[in-house]
């Protein structure tokens, strides 16, 4: 039985409202930046449940108006609703291949497979709903919806209307903020908001400048004040930021854009874009003064007569008329709205107090972070040149940045998406990121589309951030990409028309070669040759696509309950120390590469079990300093030699890290003393093993050393080297080796080998 269309067009609503849903809610969880959050895995397996019965839905209804996804249409081209999950779900792939190369972690592969495999359904899901004469509609005001909450829901928390931790950053390093404060919005980092906040920014300045000068009279019903009224919002928020690589970005994308305009709707982005800065910065210049904790009532009452300001000025702009405001136009286009946006900048600044006027040249200007970070690229590319082809999982970076870093910098993002993507996935990741987007970029260049400027600013702010590691970034951007393809002009007649009955004169020869396909009669032995495969192939690709989405859901949910498990133990530990033990294991068993959970299990355990709890979580963690500091520790306690390679190794693993080297030299020192002061072998047996120990600690203290005289550092945020009780602990081993030999000579008492307090 066929579907009704008013079923259908229930459906398509109903997945319309689910998708803007997504959003919302990926802004709430943080824009999903730690996917291992008991919410966030509920939400993903939700979703991931969703589609799998979707498809499973039209494998048994296959007579109803809701069909399977196929392969090849009858023309053999590809679905497009396959093709937009086309990149996410190969991007999955391979890190679902990581897992059997063996990743530097087995638990972030698992997280970013699950990930890529909800982005995969989710582009998918926006491809079919997003269809028919509404789809522009429908996509603009789920854009307006999700960037306009996440605005007034993050200057809520300024006014103090809504509590929401870390979504301002305050400090008192004026290098790193101006006024000693900036706003991270419900996303809790100033860079990524301040980037999204300018690609909403960007939309409505094209959109306003796309609308014709009644728009914005009592005429035209005040549609341009109506469309334009998040504008200052979103400039607000980004001055708030003060995220310099978000400013540079918009100012990128911004002359981008004025060139893909014409000259008529150049003006009015211009004068818009003058216009919103302006609403923006008489808006931010109490913010500032008060340190972004303003009284509730005023800062409300500034921020509805600053958008009233906003409607009277473009009512106002509107109304004097393109001759009296040629002074900007054409080539002068750039340079009168640079005046106009130095003025309002001026303006917000001289309106502040003092002190932030006077720290934000420094701020804007500063160069130790930009050389902070010109290390950490370098480190990456070390990395990436480890294994430059399909890298080395998920998570890469934040795995194994402490055993590369070239100075004690604190930084477990890289900076750079697209270095992430590299150490993640190599280069087989990142031509298949190109290969996703560039021809929605050209697309939308051919069709001077005018989201491509808010595309180019997330993409080009990524290049020095990591706003890729946010989920919400690429959701928002497959957003972007679906509304571009929606919003493309319509072809000609003569583009449009049949290949099998009109072709160019002059085409090019793949233009050729698809002709030659799409001939009547090699088309249909296409279709014959393929007949019976097309029919099993639409039920296998459902089938298995469905399965794995399943399989993955149910992997969310085991890792969501792990989760609640570990949170309940560590609640009733100290009242129920055996259930919390028993919680923990199952948690383990629910999701067993969690290196966590094996550092809880490993404290509550004898030796015994402790060090298998411990080897256990070094094979889905081969890269973690913690479990082989605890190993080697625990080992050390029982007289174990082994202890100094896994000492040793975690030196290694975290090398700027004064705690790992104060317990590995204590280690190593209370193994040595062991070693030398024990009757119950043979001596000789026991002075070779205290050598043996003793040359292990003394060549941990030379490392220690040749560490140290690398400084001073450009950063030092570890405030690493000059550690006392490592030097104290190095010097005596050293001695302790050179009386070794007379030590043979003579017996040994305890209390001479005993090392002095630390």
């Amino acid at each position: 039985m066929k579907m009704r269309t008013g079923e259908l067009g229930w459906a398509v609503a109903g997945l319309r409202s689910a998708l803007v849903f997504t959003l919302l809610v990926t802004c709430a969880l943080g824009g999903m930046f730690f996917l291992e959050d008991s919410a966030a895995l509920l939400f993903v397996a939700f979703w991931l449940t969703g589609i799998a019965l979707i498809l499973g839905f039209g494998l048994i209804r296959k007579s109803s108006g809701i069909s399977p996804p196929t392969v090849l249409q009858a023309d053999a081209r590809m679905h497009p609703s396959l093709q937009a999950a086309l990149a996410p779900a190969t991007l999955a792939c391979l890190y679902i291949l990581h897992l059997g190369l063996g990743p530097a972690s087995v638990q972030a592969t698992i997280l970013s497979a699950v990930f890529w495999l909800f982005a995969a359904g989710y582009a998918a899901a926006l491809q079919a709903a997003a269809c028919g004469g509404t789809a522009v509609r429908f996509l603009e005001s789920g854009w307006l919806l999700t960037t306009g909450l996440l605005a007034l829901a993050s200057l809520a928390v300024v006014y103090g209307c809504l509590p929401w931790s870390g979504a301002i950053l305050r400090t008192a390093d004026r290098e790193v903020a101006a006024a000693g404060a900036r706003l991270g919005g419900l996303l809790q980092y100033p860079n990524t908001f301040g980037a999204v906040m300018g690609a909403a920014l960007l939309e409505r300045l094209t959109a306003l400048a796309a609308l014709p000068r009644q728009a914005f009279t009592r005429a035209g019903r005040w549609q341009g004040q109506q469309a334009g009224a998040l504008a200052p919002v979103f400039a607000l928020c980004l001055l708030l930021t003060e995220s310099r690589g978000a400013f540079a970005a918009l100012a990128a994308a911004w002359a981008i854009a004025a060139l893909l305009l014409r000259r008529g709707e150049r003006l009015r982005f211009a004068l818009h874009s003058a216009a919103a800065l302006g609403a923006g910065a008489l808006l931010a210049a109490p913010l500032l003064r008060a340190g972004l904790a303003p009284p509730a009532l005023q800062g409300l009452a500034a921020l509805a007569a600053a958008l009233g300001g906003w409607a009277a000025a473009t009512a106002a702009l509107a109304a004097a008329g393109p001759r009296a405001l040629r002074l900007i136009t054409g080539k002068r286009c750039a340079a009168g709205v640079a005046a106009l946006a130095a003025a309002a900048g001026l303006l917000a600044l001289a309106a502040a107090r003092p002190g932030a006027l006077q720290a934000l040249p420094q701020r804007l200007t500063g160069a130790a972070t930009l050389l902070a970070r010109g290390d950490m690229y370098a480190d990456a590319l070390r990395v990436i040149g480890g294994a430059p082809w399909l890298g080395q999982g998920g998570d890469t970076w934040r795995s194994v940045y402490r055993s590369v870093q070239s100075s004690p910098y604190t930084g477990s993002e890289v900076h750079s998406g697209y270095l992430d993507l590299l150490m993640d996935l190599g280069l087989a990741g990142v031509l298949v990121l190109l290969a996703w987007i560039i021809p929605a970029l050209r697309s939308a260049f051919r069709s001077r589309c005018r989201l491509l400027p808010s595309v180019l600013l997330l993409l080009l702010h990524s290049l020095i951030d990591f706003d890729l590691s946010y989920g919400l970034v690429w959701l928002l951007l497959i957003w972007l990409f679906r509304w571009a393809k929606a919003g493309a002009p319509i072809t000609s007649a003569q583009e449009t028309s049949s290949p099998l009955h009109s072709s160019p004169p002059h085409s090019s020869p793949p233009q050729r070669w698809r002709r030659q396909l799409t001939h009547p009669f090699l088309h249909r032995l296409v279709l014959l040759t393929h007949f019976r495969g097309l029919r099993f192939f639409r039920v296998l690709l459902p089938g298995a696509a469905a399965l794995a989405l399943l399989c993955a859901a149910v992997l969310c949910l085991g890792q969501a309950e792990s989760l609640r498990r570990e949170r309940l133990a560590l609640a009733i530990e100290a009242q129920y120390p055996q259930e919390a033990e028993k919680l923990l294991r199952q948690a383990s068993t629910l999701a067993p590469a969690r290196p966590r959970l094996y550092l809880a299990l490993a404290a509550r355990s004898d030796a015994e079990e402790a060090a298998v709890w411990l080897q256990h979580g070094l094979r889905y963690e081969r890269a973690q300093p913690e479990l082989e500091l605890a190993l080697g520790k625990l080992l050390a306690e029982r007289g174990d030699l082994a202890a100094l390679e896994h000492l040793r190794r975690a030196t290694e693993l975290n090398r700027y890290s004064n705690t790992t080297w104060v317990t590995a030299m204590s280690e190593a020192s209370r193994l040595a003393t062991m070693k030398m002061a024990d009757r119950t072998a043979e001596r000789e047996s026991q002075q070779q093993a205290a050598w043996q120990v003793l040359a292990a600690g003394a060549e941990l203290y030379a490392r220690y050393t040749e560490l140290t005289a690398g400084g001073p550092w450009r950063r030092n945020d570890l405030n690493f080297g000059g550690e006392e009780t490592v030097i104290k602990l190095g010097e005596q081993l050293r001695r302790m080796r050179e009386s070794l030999p007379a030590l043979r000579m003579s017996p040994v008492s305890e209390s001479d080998c005993q090392l002095d307090p630390y």
